[in-house]
């Protein structure tokens, strides 16, 4: 039993079942996000108080925390990405070992 449920762990684990993390492609999507949503929020501003310049530093604010935003994404992904292949190769390890016994 105890082998049966480390091989379906195994195999769900490979496959990505259990992961919650969304795929690294949504991770650029921060940097855009952040360049739209800013720079309407400075379009708005820049109608609202008659100025020209606050569209730009919209878009440079939103530039700025979307790739900020990018980064922790992508440094969350890669250490759960190596928390599981950690998980994997002990796993792995630990079943070789128990058939061999």
């Amino acid at each position: 039993m105890t082998t049966t449920t480390a091989k379906v762990r195994s195999a769900m684990a490979e496959s990505g079942a259990t992961s919650s993390q969304p795929p690294r492609s949504s991770a650029p999507s921060y940097l855009v996000a952040g360049v739209l949503f800013y720079g309407l929020v400075g379009w708005l501003l820049d109608q609202w108080l008659g100025t020209r310049f606050l569209v730009a530093a919209g878009v440079l604010l939103g530039g700025v925390l979307g790739t900020y935003m990018m980064v922790v994404q992508l440094r969350r992904q890669t250490a759960a990405e190596m928390a599981h292949q950690d998980r994997t190769s002990n796993t792995t390890s630990k079943t070789s070992n128990e058939e061999s016994e």
